[in-house]
């Protein structure tokens, strides 16, 4: 299962982006996101874009709106881990 750790994000209208490093596996357009909020709550998003940019790798969560975008903005996710499926 991929792993990725975020080093940046940043919004684009309504889509959430995030900056980083692929731990393991590979990566691609489709696949989910997740998030843990607690023990027993995940967020997740759907891949709609991946870009290799020098070293790192750029990928792109749509949301449904800004505030869906604004709220994952809030979850401060640089440094964190996320499993990719």
């Amino acid at each position: 299962m991929p792993k990725f750790k975020v080093t940046k994000t940043s919004k684009r209208e309504t889509d959430f982006i995030l900056y980083g490093n692929s731990l393991e596996g590979q990566i691609k357009k489709g696949m989910e996101i997740y998030v843990p909020l607690n023990n027993f709550l995940q967020l997740t998003g759907v891949i709609t874009e991946i870009k290799h940019d020098n070293q790192q790798v750029v990928i792109a969560v749509e949301c449904s709106d800004i505030k869906e975008a604004d709220f994952w903005e809030t979850l401060n996710l640089k440094d964190e881990v996320l499993l990719i499926k």
